[in-house]
Order: structure tokens, then C-alpha cells, then sequence
């Protein structure tokens, strides 16, 4: 995906607040980094897509600290998903995994930059599978604004 109107992540950030506000939601959800996911592409299947987050941040709009979320899983149909698209990001990042099929996997990448979204679907995982990290980042940061 490329966009040509993009703005830095502080501006993201802002603009998530405000579209939370503008929706009077008390907070957004930042995602930082997925693991991957799966599509339904088939005729015969309703078009969708899950993707599985591995960092997720609770944004409040009032000031309040970030809050690290566990157990979600974003979900959707992808029309829809572009179709509420309202910014994107100026730095691409990467994203390296491997796509199923009945043949087999084959390697894949895609490059994208962030994108703020005015509405997703989110879902609460079925069991929580993955467990809290024992170390804090390397970053040395504790669970303040990424």
C-alpha cells in the first residue's frame, strides 16, 4: 500500500485522540505490531480477514497513561476495513510470514505504512493464549506512551 498525503507518527497519535473524542469514545486502540493472520478469499466464503496482534495500547483521550491491551484480534471485511481508512503513516514498515494454502506455504512479505482507521473490528480472543512478557522492553520504557 502507498499513500501520497502521509503524516508522522505524533500527528497519528493526535489524530487518533481526536477521532476518538469526535466519536465520543474515551479512548482508541493503538496496534504496534501484528504476528500475521489469515484472509477468506474463497466464493464460497464470506470475504474476511483476522489478524493477530502481538502489542496493543489503550489511548485514553482525557490524558491517562497508555494501557497495554491483551486478547484481541482485529477482524473484518476488507471493503469495508479501506473504506474507513482516514491517514496514514510516513514510515513504511515491513511485515515477513508465510501464506498457507491447500499446495503448501510460500514465503511472503508486504510493506505498508501505519494507517489510522475511524473504525475497526476488534474481538476478544477465545482463551489467552499468549502470556505477559517476564522483562521489561529493551527500551528500558515501563508501560508509559510508546
Amino acid at each position: 500500500m502507498q499513500a501520497t498525503n502521509t503524516v508522522n507518527d505524533a500527528k497519528m497519535r493526535a489524530m487518533l485522540i481526536e477521532e476518538a473524542k469526535k466519536q465520543g469514545k474515551t479512548f482508541g486502540l493503538l496496534f504496534k505490531d501484528i504476528s500475521g493472520g489469515f484472509t477468506l478469499t474463497g466464493r464460497a466464503s464470506p470475504q474476511s480477514f483476522q489478524v493477530t496482534p502481538i502489542i496493543v495500547y489503550r489511548i485514553y483521550v482525557d490524558g491517562r497513561p497508555d494501557e497495554l491491551v491483551r486478547g484481541v484480534d482485529l477482524i473484518g471485511t476488507p471493503l469495508t476495513s479501506f473504506s474507513k481508512i482516514v491517514a496514514a503513516g510516513d514510515t513504511p514498515e515491513v511485515f515477513n510470514g508465510f501464506c498457507g494454502a491447500e499446495s503448501g506455504y510460500v514465503p511472503v512479505s508486504a510493506v505498508s505504512p501505519s494507517i489510522l482507521t475511524a473504525q475497526i473490528e476488534v474481538q476478544k480472543k477465545a482463551k489467552a493464549s499468549d502470556r505477559p512478557p517476564i522483562l521489561p522492553p529493551p527500551t528500558g520504557s515501563r508501560g508509559g506512551r510508546p
